[in-house]
């Protein structure tokens, strides 16, 4: 659950604000489809091949993946911010 935070303070910093709730929605969809939905299964296949105990171990595998992740998504983070006040300048700008 530590991640959580993270994620949604990302996906609702680097949206247009009239695009936010539509962000959250989807940043959660994707999260329980890859996260809530697929982990079950690939545990419980690899401790039918193995142990539970060495299924278990890999774990920190997908936050290492997950925290690799953002880290490359936060040398994008910059310019995906600078797009978003160019967004609103022209928005607020208009008749």
């Amino acid at each position: 659950m530590a991640f959580v935070p993270g994620a949604v303070a990302v996906t609702q910093d680097a949206v247009h604000p009239g695009l936010r709730a539509m962000s959250l929605s989807l940043c959660v969809i994707v999260q329980h489809v890859l996260g809530s939905a697929l982990g079950p299964p690939v545990i419980g296949a690899l401790s039918n091949r193995c142990s539970l105990e060495t299924a278990m171990m890999f774990l920190p595998l997908f936050s290492l993946l997950a925290g690799g992740l953002f880290f490359i998504g936060s040398f994008f983070h910059a310019a995906d911010s600078q797009r978003i006040e160019g967004i609103e300048h022209l928005l607020s700008s208009t008749p």
